[in-house]
Order: C-alpha cells, then structure tokens, then sequence
C-alpha cells in the first residue's frame, strides 16, 4: 500500500526572540484548510535536523519546511546534499521556510519573488498550494570540507556584525542594526586574496539571493536562478564609506543599475557579478556562511545551477 506523501516541519523554538512556534501557529490552519498532510519535529540541539534529514527514510516526503530564521535552512540544505541520493531528493522534495528568526531573508526572498508580504501565513499559502520554481545553490570548497550556500558567504565588517550581534538575539532584527552602529565606531581593515589577488578590505560580501535580512536589500541585482553570484566589496578607505553603504543597503539604493542592467561600481566600492570565485582570509577574522560561523579557511566558490526545489513562484 503507497503510504501518502507529507511535509516535514521543523520547528527551531531557539530561533530568533523564540517565536517560530508562534509563526507555526500562524501558518498552521492554511495547511489545514488545504488538507496538507505534515509531521512537526520540535529541534532538541543544535544539527538535530541535519542528524534527521542525513540519516532517516525520506521517501515519503515531497518538502520539508523550517520555521527558523536562515540557520535551519543552511543546517537542512546541506544535510539532503550530503545523502548519497542527493541527486533523486533534489527533484523530489522541495524547500520551504517560514519566517521564524531574527534574518528571515529566505523568506522575504521567496515571498518578494512571490508578490506577497512576508510573513508566516503567506509563505503557508506558498507551501500550501504547491507551487515550485528551481534555484540556484553555490557550493563552497574548503579544505576540510564542502558546503552548499543559498545566501552569502560574508568576511570583515559583516561577518564581525552578523556573528558578533549573536548575543542580541532578543531584539530580533535590530539587533544587526544596534551591533552594526557600535561595531562602525571601531573599524578595522581585514586582508585577504580574492581571486587571487592580495587586498585589504572593510567589506565582503558574496550573493546568491538578493536580501540578506528580510529588512537588508544588499544585493539588488541578484536573482535566485540567475547562474550568477552577487559579490560586493569595499577596500580600504575612509570609514565614512562603510557607513553609507550600509545605510543606503536597506532599500537597494546604494545600487546604480541602468537599463541593459549594468551595475555601476563607485570608487573603492566594487560588485561584480560572477559564475565562481576563491577567497583566502589572511586576517584572523571568521567566515559567516549563510549566517554560520566557520574558521578562516581558503574557499573555493562556484554556482551550482537551478539544483534546488523551492515553494515559490
């Protein structure tokens, strides 16, 4: 007898100011309504949903759907890359999210894309109808491992901002805000090799989807499915620079696009758009990958094209 196909929901209550179990309950009665048949995992410690998705029988699951900010989705993206049926349960199950952290730029990605708010009930109401798009992934090389990033990887004043403002996730997303001020008044130069090539840096960002918080358009020109990834970069210069850049990446605007969609680079500030890249961090400063901490280590990048289902249209 076919056993019916269902969603795996996990649910990080950890996330965020501790309120993806409320977003579950929003998005909740829209499965419901839509029948959608789904199985709720509570996460217990940190990579339980990768333990989950590496290790367990899938084959009666057709998407799996974190209610976290963008943790869980990196945690569960790269747990299904790992399996050795990676191949089959790429064209098999589809990725949803559920805004439930204190980043949420999965999430307003896909609702952005979708023409629809974002918020847990609009991204149910992807889920629940079941429309899918393919997306782009990038996979990262590093000595000792492989990753598979679906947002950025981040070096210097972002990675610093992204990973030391962990202590102030109770204030949801300001707290990138609140630490960001503090941490501008401070600034240091970071040096490292992109693309071979030795530079000193304020600034590091690499792209696949346009927003890396639900409320920090920073890569504008960036598409999910474009073969593309996004990098951005400011060397060493004035601190007031950074400071501006940061201020006018809320809605897009530090981004000059004319209508063949050429992107304008100003001064000391590049973006570039690229199929693959190597980065190498000289100054002892941690890599922030999709909003996880990693060591400093060579990394060696390249977009893996349209390899991953998600609900969107």
């Amino acid at each position: 007898m076919d056993i019916p196909k269902q969603l795996l929901v996990f649910v990080n209550p950890a996330s965020g100011k501790g309120h993806a179990l409320r977003e579950w309950n929003k998005a909740k009665p829209i499965l419901d309504k839509f029948n959608v048949k789904y199985q709720v995992i509570m996460t217990q410690y940190q990579n339980h949903c990768h333990d989950y998705l590496l290790k367990e029988d899938l084959s009666n699951v057709y998407g799996v759907v974190l209610v976290s900010g963008d943790g869980l989705p990196h945690e569960a993206i790269n747990a299904l890359y790992e399996r050795p049926d990676w191949e089959q349960i790429s064209q098999s199950i589809t990725i949803g999210v559920l805004p439930g952290g204190s980043g949420n730029a999965f999430a307003k990605t896909l609702t952005k894309i979708s023409q629809l708010e974002c918020n847990s009930e609009s991204c149910a109401l992807l889920i629940a109808k079941g429309i899918t798009r393919q997306m782009d992934l990038i996979l990262l090389e590093m000595p000792q491992k492989k990753v598979v990033s679906f947002l950025s990887l981040a070096y210097a004043f972002i990675s610093e901002v992204d990973l030391g403002s962990e202590s102030l996730r109770f204030l949801g997303g300001a707290r990138f805000d609140v630490y960001g001020t503090w941490r501008a008044m401070f600034q240091k130069k970071y040096e490292a090799k992109y693309n071979n090539q030795q530079m000193i840096f304020r600034y590091f960002l690499a792209q696949k989807i346009p927003y890396i918080s639900d409320n920090y358009l920073s890569a504008p020109a960036a598409k999910i499915d474009d073969g593309m990834i996004d990098v951005q970069y400011l060397e060493a210069g004035d601190w007031s620079q950074l400071v501006k850049l940061s201020i006018k990446q809320y809605d897009g605007s530090h981004v000059e696009i004319d209508e063949q969609g050429n992107i304008k680079s100003k001064g000391n500030w590049k973006y570039e758009k690229v199929k693959e890249y190597t980065f190498e961090p000289i100054t002892n400063c941690p890599l922030s990958i999709d909003g996880e901490r990693y060591p400093p280590q060579p990394v060696k990048a390249k977009v893996l094209s349209k390899i991953l289902k998600v609900f969107c249209y």
